[in-house]
């Protein structure tokens, strides 16, 4: 996990701690329960994005943190041992089985850090986080996202996200991937991951998030269907789409089920094979040239759909198309 990303390892207290501290928030103290504690086994490592930082901690010995108020939202995902959590007034024990999610303004600290424990610490940009909110929504929000503390890990929910955050560390695992060398592809998973924190952890704004909402007319559906016909190669999330038409991401879902039998996202997908489609059948191109041109970067999960939809394999249509 994050294997190429080392900051330090087996460091000394002040040294780790400048280094958590450069990635995640300055004022942050950090003191260990020892006067002379044993960090042979501590490890730091990490990796920036655009508007999430995510690292692997582990300090190796019991340990105690005092963050303040964060400036952005975090979370903590622990792996193993338990962590004593607090956020303003509201307190938990992060465990593999609950994590922790803090608010900005809110004075966060980690009281007990067992000497066993180590988590997977998400930044999100305040910035971020809210704007993907408001595009869900389809209106502004006042002040900040007020999250519950604990995050039950457990849940179908939760389990889904996890799998984006375990998506992202793979990508990040991957040298001179995707993730690194592309924009887009960077700034799409980040917005699965923030939106989907959003979807899956309470907070102030979730219950309208899932309230029923009016039905939007058709011509907001066709604002997003010219918008996907026009550039199918881009990976609009949810709330890119919602933003375009100018309505909540809900509205816009439940108004695409009800014109078109499908989701925004499943329309996307659709027109994105039937112009790989159309590229296999022409083109003297490999697979995986067509699937990535067409914003498939997974060849597994490409192959997969192509194969839903069409009933064969890309590579069958491919040898079709070189005997037209």
């Amino acid at each position: 996990m994050l294997a190429h990303r080392e900051i330090c390892r087996s460091s000394q207290v002040d040294v780790f701690t400048d280094r958590l501290n450069s990635l995640f928030y300055p004022a942050q103290r950090v003191r260990t329960r020892t006067p002379r504690p044993d960090l042979s086994e501590s490890l730091l490592r990490a990796a920036r994005l655009d508007h999430v930082t995510v690292a692997f901690v582990r300090f190796g010995t019991e340990a105690m943190l005092d963050a303040g108020a964060l400036g952005a939202y975090h979370v903590n995902v622990p792996l193993s041992g338990r962590v004593a959590s607090a956020c303003g007034p509201r307190e938990s024990v992060a465990t593999p089985a609950r994590g922790a999610v803090f608010t900005p303004r809110e004075h966060a600290a980690l009281p007990s850090w067992d000497a066993d424990a180590s988590q997977i610490c998400i930044k999100i940009e305040k910035s971020a986080l809210e704007a993907e909110l408001e595009a869900l929504l389809g209106h502004p929000i006042g002040g900040d996202v007020r999250f519950e503390l604990a995050m039950d890990l457990t849940s179908p929910h939760a389990q889904s996200w996890l799998s984006v955050l375990r998506l992202i560390l793979s990508e990040l695992d991957r040298p001179s991937g995707l993730l690194e060398h592309s924009k887009s592809h960077r700034g799409y998973l980040e917005k699965l991951l923030i939106s989907g924190l959003l979807q899956t952890q309470a907070h102030d704004h979730l219950d309208e998030l899932r309230r029923p909402v009016p039905q939007a007319r058709p011509r907001t559906v066709k604002r997003v269907v010219d918008l996907i016909e026009a550039d199918p190669r881009a990976n609009y999330t949810v709330a890119d789409l919602a933003r375009h038409a100018g309505v909540g991401a809900r509205r816009l879902q439940m108004a695409f089920q009800e014109s078109l039998n499908t989701s925004p996202t499943g329309y996307l997908r659709k027109v994105k094979l039937a112009r790989a489609r159309a590229d296999l059948l022409a083109s003297g191109e490999t697979v995986m040239s067509v699937a990535y041109r067409w914003g498939f970067n997974h060849p597994g999960r490409f192959s997969a759909a192509y194969r839903s939809r069409y009933g064969e394999s890309p590579s069958d249509t491919l040898r079709r198309g070189r005997f037209v």
